[in-house]
């Protein structure tokens, strides 16, 4: 427990003010020296005491005691020196509560009265003189006391409700983010699913009908010039069917709420390690949480690399680590497979939208994609994914209305 500096500075210039009017007033030399040393000691442990901990009440007591004493002594010497006493108000308020308050409020108004009688040897010339003159300063006292407190009590409760207001807008603020931040993802979604119909009733229906079509053909019927034809036709329908059907799956969303992503990145794994025959492990490092609407993302994310590994890397071995930080998500995808050389695949007009796509989804939620691959040496996606993320601004090269 320390004075507040305002209080302390205002002990000082008072006393600084006592010291300096006792010397101007009539008295002898012996008067002015005494009054000028009490009014120096008073000075020089008030610094003092201003410096250490003042919580202990036989230390405050003993502040009390002491300030008393010196003020007497120096109201001895110089009447007039005791306007210090005037201090006792806003000290003893500081120093003590309820009737300790009230007790050493009323000796300070002892000094007050020796003071405006100008001199302990008054007081009893006439003594109801005094009496009334200690009534009033300690009305007078306790009114500044009460007054003060009600203001301090004031500026607190006001700057209480201002800090409760900073903290509900911040609150509501967070919760507006919240709601918009879900909105845009929902809308996302929708226009997702949309697509998925949309391709799903259009281009995959459209080229089941060609490979139909061209599967009727009686080939015997045919040239073998012609026969060729019709069976490029064949495969290329196919593999547009295959692209078209896995451009729906993708367009799809997912659903996460009844498992978590680590569970679902199991799956994903199992699943792809039977379909291609290529041993897929999972490492997880940290407490697996909630990610707050990205997990879905981060599958998607998977699902690509794992495509390209399956298309293109020629690999026998997969390991995903998915590392749970305070506040990011890390997902790995090491593979052994041939590898490539990650800039003539950027530059390439023909490179595909694998790696452009999995970049544009992470940075949708302020994340990073890295690719790392040499030809011969396998392939490494590090995907980073901030878990406490601010809502990412709306980018002006993506048209409105088409999923991000």
């Amino acid at each position: 427990m320390v004075p507040p500096s305002a209080e302390v500075w205002t002990l000082r210039v008072l006393y600084l003010v006592a010291l300096v009017v006792a010397q101007l007033v009539p008295a002898s030399s012996t008067q002015h020296l005494v009054s000028a040393s009490a009014l120096i000691a008073l000075m020089v442990f008030t610094e003092i005491w201003t410096r250490v901990n003042i919580g202990p009440m036989w230390r405050r007591v003993g502040i009390f005691a002491v300030t008393t004493t010196l003020i007497a002594v120096a109201i001895a010497a110089t009447p007039i020196a005791g306007i210090a006493s005037w201090a006792g108000y806003m000290l003893y308020a500081s120093l003590f509560t309820g009737l300790p308050m009230v007790l050493t409020i009323s000796v300070s108004c002892v000094l007050m009265t020796a003071t405006q009688r100008y001199g302990w040897e008054n007081l009893a010339n006439p003594w109801w003189a005094s009496v009334l003159a200690w009534i009033l300063n300690f009305v007078i006292g306790v009114a500044v006391v009460v007054v003060t407190d009600a203001r301090e009590t004031s500026v607190i409760r006001r700057n209480q409700l201002t800090e409760d207001l900073l903290a509900e807008r911040s609150r509501t603020a967070r919760l507006q983010s919240e709601l918009l931040e879900q909105a845009r993802l929902v809308g996302i979604r929708d226009e997702r699913s949309r697509l998925a119909r949309e391709l799903h009733d259009t281009v995959a229906q459209g080229f089941v009908a060609v490979v139909t079509q061209l599967e009727s053909v009686d080939e015997a019927e045919l040239s073998d010039a012609t026969r060729d034809r019709v069976d490029n036709a064949k495969m290329l329908a196919r593999e547009g069917l295959g692209e078209a059907r896995r451009a729906v799956n993708a367009l799809r969303p997912l659903t996460l709420d009844a498992q978590p992503l680590p569970t679902a990145v199991q799956d994903q794994l199992t699943a792809f390690s039977k379909r291609n025959h290529i041993t897929a492990v999972l490492r997880v490092d940290g407490d697996a949480h909630d990610l707050g609407g990205s997990d879905d993302t981060v599958l998607r994310i998977l699902q690509e690399s794992l495509a390209n590994i399956a298309k293109h890397a020629g690999a026998q071995q997969v390991v995903v680590t998915l590392t749970y930080l305070d506040d990011e998500l890390l997902l790995d995808i090491r593979d052994d497979g041939d590898g490539f050389d990650v800039d003539a695949v950027r530059r390439s007009a023909h490179s595909g939208f694998g790696l452009t796509g999995m970049a544009e989804r992470a940075q949708l939620l302020s994340g990073t994609v890295v690719v790392e691959s040499d030809p011969g040496a396998g392939c490494v996606v590090s995907v980073s994914i901030p878990t406490e993320r601010s809502i990412p601004t709306e980018r002006s090269d993506v048209p409105k209305g088409v999923p991000q």
